[in-house]
């Protein structure tokens, strides 16, 4: 009888204990293929990028590709897809702002920190300096979520690693404001920013 109550117990912490690594994904609907997209805004590469995926802006000049590469399209403003993109991107966006925070995090952060799967909220403007480590637990499916208040940018030679799991397309960063990537950083997830 004892060993039937501490089962129960177990079961009982089990499920008492469950994070958002289990959660599920938002839809990008149309966006899903894009590697660089603005719905409103210009989108403009400086120097010798390499960006895989598909390249477009819905509204807004799209400029320095060449000297950056796409492995991908360049769709041309106007193209029909990119007025879905654009809405599915604000679903997405919508989405993602609405979950609950599980951590609140100072800035700058990263420095060699570590983060296992769940939403993690910064109130304002912040900066990512060093390595952040993303810890999948084992778990393929974990995710991982950034909500940032105001604009993100990332120091020179930023890294984002990800381990035991972690996949590339379970973390996201939503951003309410401008995005900007320090030189020579190496930056993993899907943005989606209301930047301005």
């Amino acid at each position: 009888m004892k060993s039937k109550h501490l089962l129960i117990l177990t079961i009982i912490a089990l499920l008492s204990f469950q994070n958002n690594s289990f959660a599920q994904s938002p839809n990008l609907g149309a966006a899903s293929n894009f590697a660089l997209f603005t719905a409103a805004g210009e989108l403009t590469n400086v120097g010798a990028s390499v960006v895989t995926g598909d390249v477009g802006t819905y509204v807004g000049a799209l400029t320095g590709f060449p000297p950056g590469i796409v492995i991908g399209e360049i769709y041309p403003v106007g193209h029909p897809i990119l007025a879905q993109a654009a809405i599915d991107l604000g679903l997405a966006y919508t989405d993602l702002a609405s979950r609950a925070c599980d951590v609140v995090l100072g800035t700058p952060f990263g420095n060699g920190q570590t983060l296992n799967p769940g939403v993690y909220c910064i109130g304002s403007a912040a900066t990512l300096n060093g390595e952040l480590i993303l810890n999948g637990l084992g778990n393929p499916d974990a995710l991982f979520i950034f909500q940032i208040g105001g604009a993100l940018a990332t120091n020179g030679n930023t890294s984002i690693t990800l381990i035991n799991g972690a996949s590339i397309d379970n973390v996201y960063w939503q951003i309410n404001g401008a995005f900007t990537l320090g030189e020579s950083s190496v930056f993993r997830g899907t943005i989606v920013a209301n930047g301005q």
